[in-house]
């Protein structure tokens, strides 16, 4: 159909956001899959066409930065260049994101999906100014930890919400050049934070909720159909992981949800269903 060729998404990626500040490694967003999973979710779900524009903002003047230069080539992201991220304004990059967001809308009426790939708040008002304009607007974030936890009212303000999954590196262990056998390695720790994989656990939850039918039953939710969906979207966690030792106690105390595990039909299509 010509509708699904229109390029019609625009993709703006806060960088800061996404590698937690630059204390952190600032390499570690794999830039190139963030860009395929959103172009594959819209693409999926119907919610736009192909990719008109995308940019990223990051203080690209940095020389650890130059790592992504391939992926932005690659990938036809435009990097936008913040002065001021180590300064005390720390929200240049959230204001120029805005600026040119509401510039893109006035300027280019054919952009009808607003991708912001950011947890943070301060875009709020800019999704809601979109809304007024008639655009649609979907926050993306990633499953590493250095991105944090996605505002709660930033996700309830946006119409779609969409975690991409990035697995984490594989740790290599060097083996010490010594003569004699050496000793057991011990096992790498995992970097982690519960704090922040529980609160996308519970986001997958409601995001489920708000975009799949089949998870309701009279005003009730089907348990089955959550976990296999949850087991879906996370392979390797379960509720078990946070504590919890059934599914029901989990979303009933962890989400303050009502559940039900009655067997119902089988939905005819298992897939997302957004709109």
């Amino acid at each position: 159909m010509a509708g699904s060729r229109q390029r019609n998404v625009a993709i703006f990626l806060d960088m800061e956001n996404l590698f937690g500040g630059y204390g952190n490694d600032v390499t570690s967003v794999p830039l190139a899959t963030v860009v395929r999973a959103i172009e594959k979710v819209v693409g999926d779900t119907g919610l736009g066409g192909q990719t008109a524009l995308a940019r990223a903002y990051a203080n690209w003047g940095r020389p650890d930065m130059a790592g992504y230069r391939s992926q932005l080539l690659a990938h036809n992201i435009k990097p936008v260049q913040i002065f001021s991220f180590d300064q005390p304004s720390k929200n240049a990059a959230d204001i120029e994101l805005v600026v040119d967001a509401l510039e893109v809308a006035a300027d280019m009426p054919w952009i009808e999906l607003f991708v912001i790939v950011s947890g943070d708040g301060d875009f709020v008002p800019l999704l809601r100014r979109l809304h007024a304009l008639g655009k649609r607007s979907l926050v993306a974030t990633t499953s590493q930890p250095n991105a944090g936890v996605v505002n709660k009212v930033l996700q309830s303000v946006a119409d779609h919400f969409h975690v991409i999954d990035i697995p984490a590196p594989a740790v290599v262990v060097p083996v010490p050049a010594v003569k004699k056998p050496p000793a057991p390695a011990k096992p790498a720790k995992k970097k982690s934070s519960p704090h922040t994989e529980l609160e996308l656990y519970k986001a997958s939850v409601h995001a489920f909720l708000k975009d799949d039918p089949t998870l309701w039953v009279k005003g009730l939710v089907n348990a089955p159909r959550l976990g296999q969906l949850l087991r879906d979207r996370w392979p390797n966690v379960t509720y078990k992981t946070f504590g919890y030792k059934t599914l029901t106690a989990f979303a009933e105390q962890g989400c303050g949800l009502k559940v039900t595990t009655a067997p119902v039909a089988k939905a005819a299509t298992a897939g997302k269903a957004l709109s």
